[in-house]
């Protein structure tokens, strides 16, 4: 079925909303809690990162870390993996500018006036008014921030969103009735060469996210891609020892498909 990936202000209701839809459609939401269980799954050392950095705006010596790289790689990886299989909602984490491309994929904002959401985290976590707007001023930055310094994409531009709503001037039911309805209306969007383009684009993120996270292995730049026939490996590396290492786990991962290796080396 179709996939839906939220994108929202802090406390504009995403969580709310994603719940009604799952109950309505048999979906499953995966947010912060269940990203940093796949973290901690792949080790401490990410687990300790995804706490540190939850779509913290990263510095331009963090975007060409080599942890900070994998850590964004295990993200994209653990996003194309839980809409790979299927009733699929992805509430935050970029998910909206990770599956790019794809027909079936409903892309939803969600935001409320910023004096609106600072009343809803005073009731719910019970801090004063100060404290309130500090952290929704502080989290909107960093969402901000983050989106635009991974995949250079403005947070408030409405040409990246399928729908966006009010959750100030709408109710959860009646923003969950109309998301329900349109991802019914996307669900006729998937083929088999549509769906096969997700699965594709999965292992890539699975081979690169492998990639990055190996200690030994230290490539300046890396990519993998899927162009609906081939597994794309590309990137800058430092000698025939890093490809050899490199299309060994592409052609473990690669689930019998081509590959095409672009690696080169410097110079």
């Amino acid at each position: 079925m179709a996939i839906l990936a939220i994108s929202l202000d802090f406390r504009s209701g995403g969580q709310e909303v994603a719940t009604q839809i799952g109950e309505a459609l048999g979906y499953k939401c995966s947010g912060k809690d269940q990203s940093l269980a796949y973290m901690r799954a792949a080790g401490d050392r990410w687990e300790r990162l995804f706490r540190e950095l939850d779509q913290e705006r990263p510095s331009l010596w963090d975007r060409y870390d080599w942890e900070y790289r994998a850590f964004v790689g295990l993200l994209e990886a653990y996003i194309y993996e839980h809409a790979s299989r299927d009733k699929a909602i992805i509430i935050g984490q970029g998910g909206s500018f990770v599956l790019t491309d794809l027909p079936f994929v409903l892309k939803v904002r969600l935001t409320a006036p910023f004096e609106v959401r600072v009343r809803r985290l005073m009731e719910k976590s019970e801090i004063g008014e100060k404290a309130a707007e500090d952290i929704v001023r502080r989290t909107d930055k960093a969402r901000v921030g983050y989106v635009k310094a991974i995949y250079g994409k403005d947070w408030f531009d409405l040409k990246n969103y399928d729908m966006v709503f009010n959750a100030a001037t709408h109710s959860y039911e009646q923003i969950s009735k109309i998301i329900v309805d349109a991802l019914r209306v996307k669900d006729q969007m998937i083929t088999p060469d549509t769906w096969d383009l997700l699965v594709g684009r999965t292992i890539a993120a699975q081979i690169r996210a492998q990639v990055l996270t190996n200690p030994k292995i230290h490539v300046p730049t890396f990519a993998v891609g899927y162009d609906g026939q081939k597994i794309i490996l590309q990137g800058v590396i430092h000698n025939k020892s890093e490809y050899k290492a490199i299309e060994e786990i592409a052609v473990s991962m690669s689930k019998g498909r081509p590959l095409r290796n672009e690696l080169h080396g410097r110079g």
